[in-house]
């Protein structure tokens, strides 16, 4: 089952307010997006701190002036009411400080051996983020009112940073967590999910010419057989109605036949 967490780039501060019909604007403006499935990469913890935690209704996930949304906001407020749930926002700027200053982190959980996979993500937050980074959560199957799932990773991290020892079972936990996966770049920051697709569909593309070229090949190759066909059955039947000899138009037949048939032939082949 796919639970999707995304990272977005946004000029908003906060999660779009349903009520105030805000997420059309946010689609239309949210310039980048990493999202992974069903967990929240590493990387993406490093960028914030708990002051950085924030609330959203559940009945604000859709605009409530969009007649289309009618429906489900029903089941919202009969399924959630005003619960909340827990998300992260920061500014550019500030994410930068914090992942840098956990970089020494970083290393000693995963090695200098990661570090491309680091500065790869830090140079997504320099060229994609300008504005406000949001670590938008709702795809995830959570409790009401709970934020323990965000809390918990960013006490690890903040209390290991300032050189808490204690935190040796979360370093055993991300480093086993980083064996699971074969694509580990995806473990440390997810993926671009539509650049990937718009790669895919360009590598598609040089096909095409291709294809277009063939048809043209094909119907010409058929015209030709069609009228060495018919030049054919001219000629037997002229030789048929000035002699009146089923011979020579059985002769006529075959010779014409294998010429103009040789001559189709090599036609074809220059096509």
């Amino acid at each position: 089952m796919s639970h999707p967490v995304f990272l977005t780039s946004t000029t908003f501060s906060h999660m779009p307010i349903g009520q105030e019909n805000q997420w059309a604007d946010f689609f239309q403006t949210a310039s980048f997006e990493l999202e992974a499935n069903a967990f929240i990469p590493i990387l993406w913890l490093m960028l914030f701190k708990q002051d950085n935690l924030h609330w959203a209704k559940y009945i604000d996930e859709l605009d409530h002036n969009d007649q289309r949304n009618q429906g489900d906001l029903e089941e919202y407020q009969q399924d959630f009411a005003e619960n909340c749930y827990a998300y992260l926002v920061i500014e550019q700027q500030q994410a930068l400080n914090n992942l840098e200053q956990r970089k020494p982190l970083f290393i000693a959980i995963f090695g200098e051996e990661n570090i491309p996979h680091f500065e790869e993500f830090k140079s997504y937050i320099l060229q994609y983020y300008p504005h406000f980074i949001l670590l938008r959560t709702n795809g995830l199957p959570l409790d009401l009112n709970d934020a323990n799932f965000l809390t918990q990773p960013l006490t690890h991290i903040e209390n290991a940073q300032m050189g808490d020892t204690e935190n040796i079972d979360f370093f055993t936990v991300q480093r086993r967590d980083l064996a699971r996966f074969d694509d580990q770049a995806y473990f440390f920051y997810g993926a671009d999910v539509l650049s990937s697709s718009i790669a895919s569909d360009s590598l598609e593309q040089p096909s095409s010419p291709m294809l277009d070229t063939k048809p043209p090949s094909t119907t010409a190759s058929g015209l030709a057989i069609w009228i060495c066909t018919a030049i054919v059955a001219l000629l037997t039947l002229g030789v048929w109605f000035s002699t009146s000899s089923i011979l020579y138009s059985v002769l006529i037949f075959i010779i014409s036949a294998f010429v103009l048939g040789f001559i189709s032939s090599k036609i074809g082949e220059t096509k």
